[in-house]
């Protein structure tokens, strides 16, 4: 990272990753949660300072979300669970794609970087086919707002033809439908446990 600036917010960000995981959930799920997190802001980080995703970060967590999907559930559901969390990456990967590839089709140039391909995938393998979805709105909503900010607070000449990095909205999205399902999963267990 070449910005202090962005290497302050990255720390924050790590911070209230830890706090946040450590409130929310016991400690062996709130540490999982810390790595997710932390990996999604170290890849939110850098794309932000050099508009690449690197290989690095993003290839191991799709076996890593996928290991926890298979621990986690127990046998029956868990094979069932991991099939289809290995789909959503499949078909996160396959969908952002073809978005880039009908960008370069109608534009003529790269409007999406591999690197947002395979962070879909990563999201598909973490939070299934419905979270990689939300993560994916969730992501795409709040770039739009963070660009229109800036162009209407005038600090920058955002055009269309602006470069935007997109890891920067979508792994702390992928972080943050993540946790919203664990809560979910977990309320619905102490539900059923109460009835």
């Amino acid at each position: 990272m070449k910005s202090p600036s962005t290497n302050l917010i990255a720390i924050a960000a790590a911070v209230g990753v830890a706090l946040m995981s450590f409130a929310l959930f016991e400690p062996q799920r709130a540490i999982v949660s810390c790595i997710l997190g932390w990996v999604m802001i170290a890849i939110a980080a850098y794309d932000a300072e050099n508009f690449i995703i690197p290989d690095v970060l993003s290839l191991p967590m799709i076996p890593a979300g996928l290991i926890i999907v298979w621990l986690w559930d127990d046998i029956d559901a868990g094979r069932t669970l991991v099939l289809e969390h290995f789909l959503a990456a499949i078909a996160g990967g396959i969908l952002l794609y073809a978005v880039r590839y009908g960008y370069y089709v109608w534009r003529g140039r790269e409007g999406l970087g591999l690197g947002d391909v395979k962070l879909a995938a990563v999201a598909g393998a973490w939070t299934g086919l419905q979270g990689m979805s939300n993560a994916l709105l969730l992501a795409c909503v709040t770039a739009i707002f963070c660009v229109a900010l800036v162009r209407v607070r005038g600090k920058s000449s955002v055009t269309a033809t602006s470069a935007v990095p997109f890891g920067v909205f979508f792994g702390p999205a992928i972080w943050v439908i993540w946790c919203v399902n664990a809560l979910a999963a977990r309320m619905e267990l102490t539900q059923l446990a109460a009835w």
